[in-house]
């Protein structure tokens, strides 16, 4: 598993502050969650439907997932590398487990590769161990694969299959320089031709294969939901990242020869060719900042020179014809900025240029650079880069045509880290310089590769990146063909993720899929660290995911998670399903479940597992509630942006990101919480909004009226689920009433100032207005492995010093309920680690009749049952 941050996020280095005393475990409980699949309040397995498949295979009508039943969708979760393969025993059990939870789909993820971590040892996948060569599958681990799926399917638990996500070949089949190579081929197997035989060759291996637990190859077995070609993955993200320059010399020849091969289809010619590429140099006019040489003593007005610090030591300063910029503390995972305004007309050619260097001991090798409005959602005008910057002057040159118009432009500077760097002979005008000479010929296959950076001319540009775009195109429904028609695969195929590939040619597959995190460690090695702070404070991830999906297709998201030890994990899956379930998504996964060989831990033992998470896990039967069950309905209203091709490559020539969203047309990022947001791929470019919310209002509710959003405490946000059949809380109480349509919650001091808190009525009876009900409450804060040691470096930022033992402990949430319900009526009691009641809290009679009961850490439980009798 790698994550792509997206480039939005790198060029402006976006965080929000949160600060607090790091939390200790002092009058913490041990609680993990049983391993065994109890039938109690505890559980959802009756939301599934079993066997997995029993109404047909999985296929798209109407832009959604459908079987013969109708209408379906995947609460999901992933298995990671050795996950894989349990025993037979283990395999029963985790299929019960999953179920419990009301999981009813599994990818099955990174196992075509040995897997491991700076934490644990490689383990091995499915390929054989041999020193030939790297194209055998392994028996014994195909045989705990074909059990696992067929326990799976037999709880109701679909299965995604990926195909490739980390196999690197090497010279044992023919493949060079894997050392110069990117990590696992990605982007190169795109359109290296052996690479795609291989491809294939594997996938019908593994799928033609009839697993003898269930009698079906997985070609035609209806509990295979759906098949992953290639995971995070593709060309174009490759290229953007510089890919080709890196690619040892035989593979870059080919590229060329294909690029070549289709400059020829084009163009005919290289008279043709050098006609159309060829751009006349347009006077320049109009600096626009007058003091680029820095002879004059420099000060940012926060007007015109605007630096955007936060809590980073900068100082800044004009010396000896340059900017001076000096970084002493760079706050968390927050990059200092400099931002210089400037005018922007749509459709006026600009030249942007000036030399930077750095000083040797400085972090940062690369910057964030663009000219962007940042006014009512941020938006590139006709630069959005990445720069590298060494200890050497080195000059840059940006010639681009202005995309909008905007009073509100700034020239933006990111992601400065400690150290010092120096810039000089800064200058925007209006024109453009004469362009270097168009070399080779297509005659001799000679015209060379165009660059990720580099001066050329737009037209250049846009033709590269359209032929990244065909090469992908080709090779992505080239393997979709193979297949359905060679190998008759009956389930549904996608691709790779939105942000990696263009979503033109995502589209093409039967669904687009995407992946996010918050607060992902960085980097994932022995040197990480991780943000501390809560989602609540921001929303940002989920609006990010909310604003590229691509209408008339099923949407997935197969990897999402706030990884441990970031102490707000409880949050995460429950805003996940909220959200996907109000905009019709087809199917959320948390990631991962586990990855290790280990199927019962008592402690988390990495960032991504929520095997041993009891504050996540505690809340997955409200989550299937909310999105298998469907308690929050779907948006009212959709919001849409629309473009076309031609566009959308006019934008990735200018610098514009790989990923299209409607935030990226101009809508405000935050809309789709609360309507249903899609960007139509049938252009033209347009921008479609039947209301605008108004943004700077303290509370953004959903246009059911069931998501909410409340912001009136800036540093104490909170967030709310309020439907007939689930509720949700989740952030700080700050001492206030919750009150939800039918019951009202408070919650007490935790360690954090901060709690989720969910129930759901099991059987959808209501919480005691309709009548009996038997409910499920889960209330968490802290919770961590027992002994760990938590280090703050920065505010924000947090590692282990000591990631601790088993058991998980965790601390008891003090809160008071009040209920519709007949008191008299009304039972409430504390559960054991499996669901098993252990303990009666008392209730009381409250005003109007109503239920009153407190909850607390005497109870040293995450988990009550409410249960309501007629």
């Amino acid at each position: 598993m790698r994550y792509l941050f997206s480039l939005f996020f790198l060029l402006t280095g976006i965080s929000f502050l949160f600060g607090s005393d790091l939390p200790t475990e002092e009058g913490c409980f041990p609680f993990v969650i049983s391993y065994d699949g109890e039938e109690n309040a505890s559980s959802m397995k009756h939301l599934l439907s079993a066997p997995a498949g029993k109404d047909g295979f999985i296929r798209v009508e109407n832009g959604r997932f459908v079987n013969s039943a109708g209408p379906i969708r995947f609460n999901a979760t992933n298995l990671t590398g050795p996950a894989n393969f349990p025993t037979h025993e283990e395999a029963d059990k985790l299929a019960r487990r999953l179920a419990r939870f009301g999981f009813n789909c599994v990818r099955l993820h990174y196992f075509d590769s040995a897997y491991g971590t700076f934490m644990f040892p490689e383990l091995p996948g499915i390929l054989k161990d041999s020193p030939e060569t790297q194209r055998l599958l392994d028996d014994a681990q195909r045989d705990k694969q074909d059990y696992l799926i067929a326990a799976l399917k037999k709880q109701g638990i679909y299965v995604d299959m990926n195909l490739h996500v980390a196999r690197f070949w090497d010279d044992r089949d023919g493949f060079s320089g894997r050392d110069a190579r990117p990590w696992a081929d990605k982007g190169l197997d795109n359109f290296e031709p052996r690479m795609i035989e291989l491809q294939k060759e594997y996938a019908k291996k593994l799928l033609t294969h009839v697993n003898p637990y269930t009698g079906n190859p997985y070609t035609d077995e209806p509990a295979i939901a759906m098949i992953e070609i290639n995971n995070e993955n593709a060309l174009m993200i490759g290229y953007r990242n510089g890919m080709i320059k890196r690619l040892p010399d035989s593979y870059r020849a080919e590229f060329q020869t294909q690029w070549n091969r289709w400059l020829v289809k084009k163009y005919g010619s290289t008279g043709v060719l050098k006609k159309s590429w060829l751009e006349e140099a347009v006077p320049f006019s109009r600096e626009q900042i007058d003091e680029g040489k820095f002879t004059r003593p420099f000060k940012a007005d926060q007007n015109k020179w605007i630096l955007s610090k936060e809590k980073s030591k900068i100082d800044l300063s004009a010396h000896n014809g340059s900017l001076n910029i000096a970084v002493s503390e760079k706050s968390s995972e927050l990059f200092p900025k400099i931002f210089r305004k400037i005018n922007i007309k749509k459709d006026q050619i600009y030249t942007l240029s000036f030399k930077i260097r750095r000083s040797k001991e400085t972090l940062n090798k690369e910057l964030g650079l663009a000219v962007a409005d940042s006014f009512g959602g941020w938006r590139s005008l006709g630069v959005f880069e990445k720069i590298a910057v060494g200890t050497d002057w080195t000059p840059y040159t940006f010639s681009f045509t202005a995309l909008d118009d905007s009073q509100n432009a700034q020239l933006q500077i990111t992601r400065f880290n400690n150290g010092k760097y120096e810039l000089t002979d800064l200058s925007l005008q209006c024109g453009r310089p004469a362009p270097d000479p168009i070399e080779g010929s297509l005659e001799t296959g000679t015209i060379p590769l165009v660059e990720n950076k580099g001066k050329y001319s737009l037209d250049q540009k846009r033709d590269f990146l359209s032929f990244i775009n065909d090469t992908e195109y080709e090779y992505w429904t080239g393997i979709n063909l193979y297949l359905k028609n060679e190998l008759k695969a009956k389930p549904v195929v996608s691709g790779t993720q939105l942000g990696y590939s263009s979503p033109f040619v995502q589209a093409a597959l039967d669904y687009v899929d995407s992946h996010s995190y918050w607060c992902h460690p960085s980097p994932v090695s022995k040197d990480w660290k991780i943000r501390n702070v809560p989602a609540v404070s921001s929303m940002s991830t989920f609006s990010g995911l909310i604003n590229q999906r691509v209408a008339g297709k099923p949407y997935t998201v197969s990897e999402y998670n706030h990884p441990f030890p970031n102490l707000y994990g409880a949050e995460g899956q429950p805003m996940l399903r909220a959200y996907g379930r109000l905009q019709g998504w087809d199917g959320v996964f948390e990631y991962t479940y586990n990855h290790n060989p280990n199927f019962e831990p008592d402690r988390n033992t990495y960032f991504f597992s929520i095997i041993a998470r009891t504050d996540v896990l505690a809340h997955m039967p409200a989550c299937a509630a909310i999105y298998l069950r469907g308690d929050v309905k779907e948006a009212k209203k959709t919001a849409s942006c629309s473009i076309d091709k031609g566009s959308y490559e006019d934008l990735l020539a200018q610098g514009g990101p790989t990923s299209y969203s409607f935030s990226t047309a101009g809508g405000n990022p935050f809309l789709g919480l609360v309507h249903r947001v899609q960007v139509d791929l049938n252009g033209p470019k347009s921008l479609n909004v039947p209301s605008e919310a108004n943004f700077n209002e303290k509370i953004i509710k959903s246009d059911t009226g069931e998501l909410i959003w409340n912001r009136e405490i800036p540093g104490a946000e909170y967030w709310l689920v309020d439907t007939p059949n689930t509720k949700v809380f989740s952030g700080f109480p700050k001492d206030r009433t919750i009150a939800f349509k039918d019951l009202s919650l408070k919650v007490g001091d935790t360690k954090l100032n901060w709690a989720t808190i969910s129930l759901v009525s099991r059987d959808a009876s209501g919480f005691g207005n309709k009548g009996a009900a038997n409910i499920l409450l889960a209330a968490t804060g802290y919770s961590g492995n027992r002994g760990m040691k938590i280090r703050s470096i920065t505010s924000q930022a947090i590692k282990l010093d000591d990631w601790g033992s088993g058991p998980v402990v965790n601390e008891g949430i003090p809160a008071e309920l009040i209920l519709p319900s007949n008191p008299e009526k009304t039972k409430v009691f504390a559960l054991d680690e499996k669901g098993n009641r252990k303990e009666e809290v008392p209730v009381a009679k409250a005003e109007k009749g109503r239920s009153s009961f407190k909850i607390g850490a005497k109870y040293r439980t995450v988990w009550y049952e409410i249960h309501i009798s007629e």
